[in-house]
């Protein structure tokens, strides 16, 4: 194993988020390539085993294996994020429709957002993303890395398609 490969490794998993191959690249010393190669055999080498390497909010992260979680769940306290369905359903208006503002938020939800922004900012899922350009100059909000990360997603493109017209005939 090549010593680009064992400290990009080794970087990987001693890293706490997802570290990017830029970041990896200028902290360890090594050519831009030399470390995208090195993360391409990784990702081969550790598929399939208990300890996996996957991309996700444009870094790399090393995670245990979906498939064990039931059996690894004595090991550890998992603390999920905890959404309720009010939660998501902000979320998901934010995640599809960033940046946007709370007003939009309310119009689309037909329900005033304020207590699920607030929760939403605190866990660090969403974020302000600046102001609009119309009257009272209301904040826009988006979503994060955090918020990739938590969803497993290596960016917002990721995201399902959703139909509209479909969602709005099952509540007819």
């Amino acid at each position: 194993m090549s010593s680009v490969k064992r400290a990009v490794e080794a970087a990987v998993f001693l890293s706490q988020e997802p570290v990017s191959e830029k970041v990896l690249s200028e902290r360890l010393g090594f050519d831009i390539e030399e470390v995208k190669k090195s993360l391409e055999e990784l990702l081969k080498e550790y598929s399939g085993r208990g300890i996996v390497l996957k991309k996700v909010a444009g870094g790399y992260r090393f995670f245990t294996a979906p498939d064990l979680s039931d059996t690894l769940r004595s090991f550890v306290e998992d603390r999920p994020v905890k959404l309720s369905r009010h939660l998501l359903e902000v979320l998901a208006i934010i995640a599809y429709h960033q940046p946007i503002t709370k007003k939009d938020i309310a119009r689309i939800r037909g329900q005033n957002p304020d207590g699920a922004i607030k929760s939403l900012l605190e866990k660090g899922l969403i974020e302000v993303a600046g102001r609009a350009n119309t009257p009272g100059r209301p904040k826009l909000y988006r979503t994060t890395d955090a918020f990739l990360y938590h969803f497993g997603l290596n960016s917002i493109k990721e995201l399902p398609e959703i139909s509209l017209e479909e969602d709005l005939n099952e509540q007819s």
